[in-house]
């Protein structure tokens, strides 16, 4: 805040209006090149296993072993299909950013699309409005998609897929074990009703996302409705003064960025 407050003061002090724990960008590493908060790749690859997550453990695993080996020959038959040097989505992606790309004087790059840029891997529309800018002045910078992290290359998409899942035998030519020891199963108990399919959540997913009979606000941006300031509701409003961050997305800005700082 120091650092920025010498770069642009009123910028500053636009920032400090808005809650830190707000700052869902500023926070990320910068490893996993995502500033995705979701949990949406775990919650599809669960999905995929409603029918063998109520099965005996090593069915179980020989159901996510089949899924496996199935989805990895699509995947490569998706890759055969592709041409260029970024994955589809990535090259889908590099295209809307080129859309929205700005000239920028002097080629300054503002802090917030630099910190984009670090946690994505991808550059933004600022980044590529300049290196086409450069390349127009006989700058030797290449094309964007040069720029785009390894992660989105479509050579590392091949790599990652290209170990196999070789097939096993089966159950009936398994070895016989020789433990003297007759391992029996526990006693089985029918439940009354229809047997659940669905995951079981954790004492914290239950605790955090839902309080009574409805879905928890935890960690989520409020904004009055009587003064538009984020980090109350109408009920708790004092008659705070209107703040700068009401249809305005920063100093001499016209974006709507509420809550997502940093």
């Amino acid at each position: 805040m120091e650092e920025l407050k010498k770069l642009n003061k009123d910028c500053n002090e636009w920032l400090k209006k808005i809650p830190p724990q707000h700052w869902y960008r500023s926070h990320f590493t910068g490893r996993a090149h995502s500033d995705v908060i979701l949990n949406n790749l775990c919650e599809t690859f669960n999905g995929k296993l409603n029918e063998g997550r109520d099965k005996p453990i090593i069915t179980c695993l020989e159901f996510i072993r089949e899924y496996l080996m199935k989805k990895i020959v699509n995947v490569e038959k998706a890759i055969g299909k592709c041409t260029g040097p970024l994955t589809p989505t990535a090259m889908q992606t590099l295209e809307n950013i080129k859309k929205r790309q700005k000239i920028i004087d002097l080629y300054f790059v503002e802090m917030v699309s630099i910190r984009k840029w670090e946690l994505t891997g991808m550059p933004c529309k600022h980044a590529v409005a300049t290196i086409w800018e450069m390349r127009k002045n006989s700058k030797d910078v290449g094309i964007p998609e040069t720029w785009v992290h390894e992660v989105y290359w479509l050579k590392t998409w091949k790599h990652m897929y290209s170990f196999k899942i070789e097939p096993i035998n089966g159950r009936s030519m398994w070895e016989k074990s020789v433990c003297p020891t007759t391992l029996v199963p526990p006693k089985h108990r029918v439940t009354i009703g229809r047997p659940k399919k669905k995951r079981r959540k954790s004492t914290y997913e239950i605790d955090d996302m839902v309080k009574g009979n409805s879905a928890s606000r935890m960690l989520q941006s409020v904004t009055c409705s009587k003064c538009n300031n984020i980090g109350h509701n109408a009920r708790s409003c004092k008659g705070q003064k209107a703040s700068a961050l009401s249809g305005s997305g920063g100093p001499g800005g016209s974006g709507k960025g509420k809550g997502k700082a940093g």
